[in-house]
């Protein structure tokens, strides 16, 4: 089997700093995957091109699946699946339509209010709100990736202090507690969970930050794969590595973000879990 990795952040140059490097272990990660395997030839696209839409094209035409890397941001990621379901070509990772669905927050808070899973309530930002004293708040883009231009607003000042945004933003009001992730394989409305994650963040400036994460964390004893199948049943085209983002305190455990694509707690699953999940996605099919 042909395969081809295509990472878009490290491809198209678009962005610096952590998206780069964190698209970059990734990639590293997966090729490190695939070693192990037998009966598989794989590429990676890296050229930087004037037209990454054509060059990605044409490269899925030679190929027999492809594993697409990519934010949800502005649609990229929906995008590049859907072109490789236009190819009729394997797509290793979650279709269009559930990237659609889930690169949404707004639309994500709404499937898993009405599938009764613990959420955090969202509604889109309006500049015009009143300020609520009482509560801290959030407020991130609607189809935002990781904890980019990502707000913690603590004060009526710092709520005034918000710079102009020109994308369309959700807020949600801020909850403490551990920040874990769940790294899981998803197929038909199953789940399985692979490990559970701890996420260190530092707010800077008003920014929610990404410090560090320690990739299998706890052990589950149950609850955790029980909240991922819940998941997978109210999304059921998920397909492939999916990671979910929560709030867990003391009162509950709240879904915040579903992530229909590689996240960087995959880098070290191999290391800490003894997972191989290449080969788990290509037993999906």
């Amino acid at each position: 089997m042909k395969i081809l990795i295509f990472e878009y952040i490290t491809v198209s140059g678009e962005s610096s700093g952590n998206l780069t490097h964190e698209g970059q272990m990734m990639v590293d990660a997966l090729l490190l995957n695939f070693e192990k395997l037998s009966d598989v030839d794989v590429i990676v696209m890296t050229k930087f091109t004037s037209d990454i839409e054509l060059e990605f094209k044409q490269l899925t035409e030679t190929v027999d699946a492809v594993w697409v890397i990519a934010p949800e941001f502005d649609g990229i990621l929906e995008r590049f699946c859907h072109y490789v379901e236009q190819a009729n070509k394997r797509l290793l990772t979650s279709p269009a339509k559930a990237v659609a669905l889930t690169a949404n927050k707004l639309t994500t808070f709404q499937i898993l209010h009405t599938a009764k899973i613990k959420t955090v309530p969202t509604e889109m930002f309006n500049p015009k709100f009143t300020y609520n004293q009482k509560k801290e708040w959030v407020i991130k883009p609607i189809d935002g990736a990781g904890a980019e231009n990502t707000f913690l607003l603590s004060s009526e000042k710092e709520w005034f202090a918000l710079p102009s945004l020109e994308k369309s933003h959700i807020i949600q009001p801020h909850k403490y507690g551990e920040k874990i992730s769940l790294s899981c394989i998803f197929k038909n409305g199953f789940a399985e969970l692979l490990c559970v994650n701890l996420q260190v963040f530092e707010v800077k400036n008003q920014y929610y930050v990404l410090q560090n994460i320690e990739v299998n964390y706890k052990l589950d004893d149950g609850r955790y794969q029980k909240l991922a199948s819940q998941i997978a049943q109210a999304f059921p085209d998920l397909f492939g590595y999916v990671g979910v983002d929560l709030i867990e305190n003391e009162d509950a455990c709240f879904v915040l973000e579903i992530n229909p694509r590689l996240t960087t707690s995959f880098v070290d699953i191999e290391k800490k879990c003894g997972l191989n999940v290449a080969k788990l996605v290509l037993n999906l099919r």
